[in-house]
């Protein structure tokens, strides 16, 4: 047996024991030659060493993406080979390919792959992966098999000082994979194609970005004018690494983490009435709208936007300190719209979080300031939960799969959650959730009816019910300007 023979078996051993898996090779202490060696299991050999899974698990890690490798191949095969970067994490005890995704290690290293045993030049990479080729099966991390059908083993190298210190390496081919996690309840492709607009990309309008690419949405529309801010991060996916940068740009990061095929769009512009062709003509592009808005305005300027091109959006909000929250979804033309909403529950369409200085000052009507008081995000995730939830129902809406069950239970327009019985509230009074089986109370989702305002200047027959009002005809009537919202108080959703 040769050396490398021998030195694959026990990196083998060593792999099994620390995955605790049972191994084809067990290790013993060869006494003669005072080394470790590996033998096949059920072979005569000295007593077997004891090594824990934590002693084995000693190997550092190298993560190279199959499908980069596969666009190489062409290259590889002429050269002999390619040059590619690394995230090194955690004092090099892992190489993560940079192709993989996004978001940078804190150092960045070279690395050479090498078909055969092609000799590097002086200085040329950190790391080396050497491609032997081979045959069999794939069924290992380490083997690769390339478009034209050859099969290769791998093994990676860590150079420095002169010497070749050995690493373990794993191919990592994406969105199979990525596609095969979600098969048990989705199929693989059903929202490939499906788009969804964000506006506003706070906690909640972010959590359900995210939420929805780990469930295959192909599509992003992200439209927010804030930067990211130190303290946003208590409670926003972004961390203080990334303070300073548009939140469009962050979110779209954190998406292609878990989506890296995803198509996305970012606009950091605001919504306005300046705006709102522009606007308007994304919202067409779009199977649903998620809205996190900070104010009332744009929420009920948006509202028709999707009302006029026919779009379902759903709203989700959270209450002063976030002691609860609540979502609306507007199917336009079959449900109350967010203007009926508001028309017809004013008290909490206003029971609304202030969560920046800057919301704040625009409801501040005195001289005397308004406290910023935002809640915990363990109280804002079950508001954005729902939220993803209503909205990943919408684009599953012409299909059958298995959350179709769901559309049964979730017919209501508006839902609303409570976290604490907030003092001072209508809620203040409500029972221990141990002691109430049949009553209102914490921690429940509660699926509300209200009905469509048949005269609402959004979604209704307003001009008609105006000219009745005051015996005019509705024809003379058809030019006259509809402000929606645009001078109603402001407000902070999630």
């Amino acid at each position: 047996m040769t050396d490398s023979q021998q030195q694959q078996m026990i990196r083998d051993a060593m792999k099994a024991i620390a995955e605790r898996k049972p191994g084809r090779t067990k290790l013993v202490y060869d006494k003669t030659k005072r080394t470790i060696v590996a033998v096949a299991a059920g072979a005569d050999a000295p007593r077997a060493l004891t090594i824990t899974a934590d002693d084995a698990d000693m190997f550092a890690v190298v993560t190279l993406s199959s499908a980069w490798l596969r666009d190489q191949w062409g290259l590889l095969g002429t050269q002999r080979m390619v040059s590619a970067l690394f995230s090194s994490w955690d004092d090099g005890d892992a190489y993560t390919h940079c192709e993989l995704g996004p978001q940078p290690g804190p150092t960045i290293v070279g690395g050479m792959i090498v078909r055969g045993e092609g000799k590097l030049p002086a200085e040329a990479a950190r790391l080396k992966i050497v491609l032997a080729d081979g045959k069999g099966l794939v069924g290992q991390d380490s083997t690769f098999l390339a478009p034209d059908g050859s099969i290769h083993h791998a093994s990676a190298f860590l150079l420095g000082d002169g010497n070749e210190q050995p690493l373990e390496i794993a191919f990592a081919d994406v969105q199979p994979e990525l596609a095969m996690r979600r098969s048990g309840l989705l199929e693989t492709q059903v929202l490939k194609d499906k788009t969804v607009l964000f506006m506003g990309l706070g906690t909640g309008g972010a959590y359900a970005a995210i939420e929805l690419a780990k469930c295959g949405v192909g599509r992003f529309i992200l439209i927010d004018r804030d930067r990211l801010s130190v303290g946003n991060v208590v409670r926003h996916p972004g961390g203080v690494s990334q303070v300073g940068r548009f939140k469009v740009n962050v979110v779209r990061d954190l998406i292609h983490e878990k989506n890296p095929d995803a198509h996305i769009s970012t606009y950091a512009i605001e919504l306005t009435h300046e705006n709102r062709e522009e606007i308007k003509g994304l919202i067409e592009q779009a199977n649903v709208v998620i809205c996190g808005t900070d104010n009332r305005p744009s929420k009920l300027l948006l509202n028709k936007l999707c009302i006029e091109a026919n779009v379902p959006a759903v709203y989700g909000g959270a209450f002063r300190r976030a002691y609860g929250g609540q979502v609306l979804r507007v199917r336009p033309k079959q449900s109350p719209c967010h203007e009926c909403f508001v028309a017809a529950m004013p008290d909490e369409a206003s029971d609304v979080e202030i969560s920046s200085a800057t919301d704040a000052a625009e409801i501040a009507y005195s001289d005397q300031p308004i406290a910023v008081e935002p809640g915990l995000s363990l109280d804002v995730s079950p508001i954005a939960n729902m939220l993803t939830k209503l909205a990943l129902l919408e684009l599953l809406a012409d299909k059958k799969t298995s959350l179709s069950i769901l559309q049964r239970d979730y017919d209501a327009p508006w839902y609303l959650w409570l976290n604490r019985p907030e003092p001072g509230t209508q809620y203040a009074s409500l029972p221990p959730l141990s002691e109430s089986s049949d009553e209102m109370t914490i921690n429940r989702w509660y699926g509300i009816y209200f009905d469509r305002d048949s005269e609402c200047p959004a979604c209704g027959d307003f001009i008609s019910a105006l000219a009745g009002a005051y015996g005019l005809d509705p024809a003379s009537l058809e030019n006259l300007p509809i402000a929606s919202g645009k001078d109603a108080l402001s407000g902070t959703d999630i």
